[in-house]
């Protein structure tokens, strides 16, 4: 371990990697800034033109990205009340209030210090249990793969969304595109239809830069220019941050950052629910919660702690198990794989100087956020005011390009226009995006997996719950099913609720 953390740190350390961790965080602070793009626009369109990078190249670029959107979201939001991201939506709630009542500076500054430190004590905790878990993970065999797929896939598709039902019909019809091309162990042709191109199956970058980034496109295009909104008139003034008011919201920065490296961990969460559920514990173990949604300091580092730190979080299950923990993992994913970087345990034993590499390049981004994230503040005013007019045909070029990068091919490039007009009727319905994703990257392991272990039985299913880890699993999830739906049934039986339905 030690030998492998020295040669990744010696690949960290050299120039192009370090140009390419801090140019990516500049980067994604700028697009985090901007309402309307997001860091998984961002990644999938960049994602082919790392191809030809080494991997603590381009790896450390996207994950510089990553970090910087997370945080670079809460600009907008405490000056204009617009989150530049979904994870900074929390923070709205208090940082505008301060902004408007003089002290946006005191409010920029605590978001800025909220997310250092949460960012920083999750990548402790991933340094720390990736590894360990990786080793256990190891005595894996095809069961609890297969239960361990099913379980996350049917996770992701329960919390992705405000409806369960749509998000499992998402994750459905992912798996079923994952089957396309030819079979794994027959070599038979399944669902290509005649189309040579789709025999090596569905192009995944190019798929994602379209339901991703081009339905973006589309969804902006169809919504009213708010570039005219303006600054509060006193959004620059205010008292710097002090020392001791750092010091008095430093327990809720340490517990909202172990919110958000959990919530970060459990697949299909996310910045976006980790930063409301570090608020709404914080608001509940303060001794001034009457203070939250009118301008308290707390509020803002309770919920950038929790959306910072889920980021390094969302990596755990990405890098150990294969599985993404949110629908930016799922496009990183899809970065390690082109790289030769297949995610899982023996990731840590055939590449393990690359992933310390990698670790190292986080705490680098980390520190570096301080000196961006100043000069992100001081130069907001005039990244606010970019007409979407200019943003948006820039963006559908550069998705034109990235999904052609991949393979030089045509076909992709109609897959992503494909892809681009499908995500964005999802999107119109209200059906989730991220369980297709996720579907589509994970079924070829499920499906490899789930006849290995048929096959080891002969075709009894019971091996999936007479072997003790697939058993847990299944255990933990039920329980966990059990009490979410008990939790639902007594919400609905609530005076309170029923009351609300008599009106």
């Amino acid at each position: 371990m030690i030998e492998q953390f020295g040669a990744g740190a010696a690949l960290a350390l050299q120039p192009y990697p370090l140009a390419a961790a801090i140019g990516g965080l500049v980067l994604g602070v700028i697009v985090g800034a901007i309402p309307g793009l997001t860091a998984t626009m961002t990644i999938a369109i960049l994602t082919p033109f790392t191809f030809f990078l080494p991997p603590t190249v381009a790896i450390g670029a996207l994950l510089g990205i990553y970090k910087g959107a997370v945080y670079g979201g809460s600009i907008p939001a405490i000056l204009i009340n617009t989150p530049g991201t979904a994870a900074a939506a929390a923070t709205s709630l208090d940082g505008h209030v301060l902004a408007r009542q003089g002290r946006a500076r005191e409010a920029l500054q605590m978001s800025l210090f909220a997310s250092v430190a949460g960012d920083m004590l999750a990548t402790v905790v991933l340094v720390v249990v990736a590894a360990p878990l990786a080793a256990f993970a190891v005595t894996f065999s095809a069961p609890e793969y297969t239960v361990l797929f099913v379980v996350s896939l049917l996770l992701i598709a329960g919390v992705s969304g405000g409806n369960p039902f749509l998000g499992l019909v998402s994750a459905c019809f992912g798996a079923l595109l994952g089957c396309v091309g030819m079979d794994p162990m027959t070599g038979t042709q399944r669902y290509v239809f005649g189309v040579t191109d789709l025999l090596g199956g569905i192009s995944l970058v190019p798929l994602l830069i379209g339901m991703f980034a081009l339905s973006e496109v589309l969804v902006q295009a169809g919504q009213r220019d708010d570039t005219g909104v303006t600054l509060p008139s006193r959004a620059g003034g205010g008292q710097p941050l002090r020392a001791n008011q750092m010091k008095a919201v430093a327990p809720t920065i340490l517990r909202s950052s172990g919110i958000g490296a959990f919530i970060g961990a459990l697949p299909g969460l996310g910045a976006e629910i980790a930063c409301w559920i570090g608020y709404a514990i914080a608001k509940r173990r303060s001794r001034h919660p009457d203070l939250y949604g009118k301008g308290s300091l707390e509020g803002i580092a309770a919920a950038e702690s929790a959306n910072n730190a889920s980021v390094p979080g969302t990596l755990i299950p990405m890098l150990v198990f294969g599985i993404p923990g949110d629908v930016v993992t799922a496009v990183l994913l899809g970065a390690f794989i082109a790289q030769g970087l297949t995610p899982g345990p023996l990731l840590f034993v055939n590449h393990g100087a690359i992933i310390y590499a990698l670790y190292v390049l986080l705490f680098i981004t980390n520190v570096a956020l301080i000196a961006v994230g100043i000069g992100a503040i001081g130069s907001f005013r005039r990244l606010a005011n970019l007409p979407r007019g200019l943003i948006l045909p820039c963006v559908s070029v550069l998705c034109a390009a990235g999904a052609f990068a991949v393979n030089s091919s045509g076909f992709d490039v109609i897959l992503m226009f494909a892809g681009g007009f499908a995500g964005y009727g999802m999107r119109r319905i209200g059906m989730p995006i991220p369980p297709l994703i996720i579907a589509l990257l994970i079924a070829p392991s499920l499906e490899g997996n789930l006849r290995q272990a048929l096959a080891f039985s002969s075709g009894d299913p019971s091996i999936f719950v007479t072997r003790p880890i697939s058993a847990g699993i299944i255990a933990l999830f039920s329980a966990a099913l059990l009490f979410m739906l008990w939790q639902r049934m007594r919400r609905s039986s609530s005076p309170t609720m029923q009351s609300e339905r008599t009106r």
